[in-house]
């Protein structure tokens, strides 16, 4: 499997996104607590993990299942390498961090309670084959979450033309890539295709009067704009959108699609 649209070792502003990652996970902390529990993590649940990153999300986890196993799965050396330093407890039956692509995770067969994958499908080229890799290390009676982004659901108002511009943009080169700007949408025929059930799909609306401005402008507009590289001022542009919601003069929403399913 090839990186798709997320490539963190070719990235030009890495510590960037770095810290774009960790306000991300912190900002929404919270949030996500309320997301994986009721999605069906459980206290003893041996865990999976797709697309951990630098482990910040793998931290949250790991405090969910205290007395299970949590299994990170990453495909960057760069960022594997930090999740063991990023997780402050383990769980009571291991922290495992695996450098392996989301569609051959080091699993055998029905070993995983509830995995997760967050912000992750979109830059996967063939994201149906990951669904499918979950289901296979899934016990029966075990759950999926996947949350993910979709551009259909990104609101500026009024409309800002160099916006609405980034983000076409934007999306034209992920596509390029193998990834999706529009695959919140898809997931829940993805995971009925993979043989899960009960799949449900909500959507958690994320807005200007709800986030701190910083944290929502990246979660927008970080990634895309390191996508396109010095194409877009990308301090100007904050500075001038973050006046604008300050004096009230602008309102920002994006959905998230939250996805789950459960392996019969």
């Amino acid at each position: 499997m090839n990186t798709g649209s997320y490539n963190f070792e070719q990235l030009d502003d890495a510590a960037f996104q770095t810290t774009r990652l960790y306000q991300q996970s912190q900002a929404m902390r919270d949030m996500e607590v309320s997301i994986l529990r009721a999605a069906g993590l459980k206290p003893a649940h041996d865990v999976l993990e797709v697309g951990s990153g630098p482990g910040f999300v793998s931290d949250l986890l790991a405090e969910l299942a205290p007395e299970g196993s949590l299994h990170a799965v990453e495909p960057s050396a760069a960022l594997s390498a930090q999740i063991e330093t990023n997780v402050r407890s383990r769980p009571a039956r291991g922290l495992f961090v695996h450098q392996a692509f989301g569609d051959a995770v080091p699993l055998a067969d029905e070993q995983i309670d509830f995995s997760y994958a967050r912000f992750v499908l979109q830059h996967v080229p063939h994201p149906l084959d990951v669904v499918r890799e979950v289901h296979r290390v899934t016990r029966s009676g075990g759950r999926f979450c996947a949350v993910d982004s979709d551009d259909g659901l990104v609101i500026f108002h009024p409309e800002d033309a160099r916006v609405s511009k980034l983000l076409c943009d934007a999306q034209a080169v992920q596509t390029a890539q193998g990834g999706d700007r529009f695959i919140g949408r898809k997931l829940q025929g993805m995971m009925t295709e993979a043989g899960f059930v009960d799949v449900r799909s909500r959507v958690l609306a994320l807005t200007s009067s709800e986030l701190p401005f910083p944290v929502l402008f990246n979660i927008l507009l970080g990634y895309k704009a390191s996508l396109l590289g010095g194409a877009v001022d990308v301090p100007a542009l904050y500075e001038e959108l973050a006046e604008k919601v300050a004096s009230g003069g602008l309102m920002v929403a994006a959905g998230v699609f939250i996805v789950s399913g459960r392996k019969a």
